[in-house]
């Protein structure tokens, strides 16, 4: 499976409410965007399971991912909204802005 269709089967498991599952597919979507080496997919791929992780209230499991998200720096704003998103969720686990 490639990077994409990773993510959308995980995408299809927590629609079946079948959170672990998906933690796996993600995983497996992180693990392929590293083998093809790319950067955008991998982001996406972190981002995916750091906010997965958040939602279920895993903070200290999700901070590696969310962090990776915020390091990232693409100049043709690919992954600016990830960026955003995974910034906002540190901000609420650190306790600056409110969950």
């Amino acid at each position: 499976m490639n990077v994409q269709e990773h993510l959308q089967r995980a995408r299809q498991l927590l629609a079946r409410e079948q959170p672990e599952m998906a933690e796996s597919a993600l995983s497996d979507a992180i693990d392929a965007a590293v083998a093809a080496e790319d950067l955008v997919l991998l982001t996406q791929a972190r981002f995916a399971l750091g906010e997965l992780l958040f939602q279920q209230e895993r903070d200290q499991e999700a901070i590696p991912y969310l962090a990776a998200v915020v390091r990232t720096e693409r100049l043709d704003g690919a992954v600016d909204d990830e960026v955003k998103r995974a910034a906002r969720m540190l901000r609420q686990l650190g306790g600056v802005e409110p969950r």
